[in-house]
C-alpha cells in the first residue's frame, strides 16, 4: 500500500519532539528474541523503479506494531535508514516513538547521503554512542560493526580518511574488483583485529557471537565490502562467531561457510505495497528466522562456540 501524505504526516506527527530511540529495557531473557529490518531507506521522493521511498514509513509502523506483539528483548535497523537528506531522519524515526524494545541501529552507506557539514553527526542523530559496539543478551554476544568505516562517503570533503578511501577505491577498481563502488564500503584492518578480541573473549566464556552490520562478506557479489575477504578470514577464525547479519543488497541473500551463517535480509524500501522484516529467536542450538511477508524464513543449527 503507498503511503499517502495524510497517514505520512500522522505518523510523523507521533514523534514530533521525542528522542529517535524509545522502548522499555530489555527484558530478562533465557532465550534471546528480537526484530530485524533493514534498509527502510526513506526519502520525501517519488518510486524510482520498484523503490518507494515514501512507503517506508508506514512499512516501518507495521513491524513495530508486530514487534510489539512479542516479549522481544531488542530490534535492530540494519542500516540505510534514510536515502538522502538530514531531514528525512526525523519522519522514517517517528515509528519507533511506540516501539516497545529498544531499538538499535547500525550505519549504512546512504545514512551518509546528508549535507557535508552533517555527516559527522550522523551516529548521534541515530543514537549511535561508538560505531562498533558489543552487548550480551542470554549468553550471545552481538557485535554491531561499521562497513563504512573506510569509504568515499561516511568522512567529511578533504578528510584524510576520506582521501585514503578514494586511493583504496582506485585500487580496487584497478584490480577490477566486483565490489569497487563509491557505494560500498570496509571496515579497515584495525576494527577487523578488534572484532578478533571480542570473539576471543567470547569463545573464552563459552558465548556465541552474531555480527550486525550493514555490508555483506557472502555471497561474493557487487554488495559486499571492500575488504570481504579479509571480514571472511576474521570471522572464519573464531568458532564463537555463528552468524553475519546484514541488508545493503536489497534483493535479499543466504549463504553457509564452515557453519557461519550469512544472512542478508531483503530491503524494506523495495515495492510499494509489500513489506519485509523478521523475528529472530535462538534456542539452545537452533536459530529460528520468522520473516515477514518478502522476508523468508529459515530454520538455522548454530555451531558450538
Amino acid at each position: 500500500m503507498r503511503a499517502d501524505r495524510r497517514r505520512f504526516l500522522t505518523t510523523a506527527a507521533i514523534a514530533a519532539g521525542l528522542a529517535p530511540f524509545v522502548g522499555c529495557a530489555s527484558r530478562r531473557s533465557e532465550r534471546p528474541a528480537f526484530g530485524v529490518v533493514a534498509d527502510p531507506q526513506y526519502a520525501d521522493i517519488p518510486d524510482r523503479g520498484r523503490r518507494s521511498y515514501r512507503a517506508s514509513v508506514g512499512k516501518l509502523g507495521e513491524a513495530v506494531a508486530d514487534f510489539n506483539r512479542r516479549d522481544l528483548d531488542f530490534c535492530v535497523n540494519l542500516g540505510d535508514t534514510i536515502d538522502r537528506d538530514w531531514e528525512s531522519f526525523d519522519a522514517i524515526l517517528a515509528p519507533l516513538a511506540g516501539a516497545r524494545a529498544p531499538w538499535r541501529h547500525v550505519l549504512g552507506n546512504h545514512d551518509f547521503a546528508v549535507q557535508d557539514a552533517r555527516v559527522p553527526q550522523v551516529p548521534a542523530r541515530l543514537g549511535i554512542p561508538s560505531r562498533r559496539t558489543t552487548f550480551d543478551v542470554a549468553g550471545v554476544r552481538f557485535v554491531m560493526l561499521d562497513s563504512n568505516a573506510v569509504s568515499a562517503y561516511a568522512h567529511p570533503a578533504g578528510s584524510p580518511v576520506r582521501a585514503a578511501a578514494l586511493a583504496e577505491l582506485a585500487r580496487l577498481k584497478a584490480a577490477k574488483a566486483p565490489q569497487a563502488f563509491d557505494w560500498n564500503g570496509g571496515f579497515g584492518g584495525e576494527q577487523l583485529r578488534w572484532l578478533d578480541r571480542v570473539a576471543a573473549e567470547a569463545e573464552s566464556s563459552g558465548m556465541r557471537v552474531i555480527v550486525l552490520a550493514h555490508h555483506p562478506l557472502l555471497p561474493a557479489r557487487a554488495h559486499v565490502a571492500w575488504d570481504a575477504s579479509a571480514a571472511l578470514d576474521a570471522v572464519l577464525r573464531r568458532r564463537s562467531i555463528v552468524a553475519w547479519f546484514c541488508g545493503h543488497d536489497h534483493a535479499g541473500a543466504y549463504a553457509e561457510r564452515d557453519g557461519v551463517h550469512f544472512v542478508t535480509f531483503q530491503g524494506m524500501v523495495e515495492t510499494p505495497d509489500r513489506n519485509a522484516y523478521a523475528f529472530v529467536s535462538i534456542d539452545g542450538g537452533r536459530m529460528l528466522i520468522e520473516g515477514r511477508d518478502r522476508e523468508p524464513s529459515r530454520d538455522l543449527v548454530l555451531r558450538r562456540a
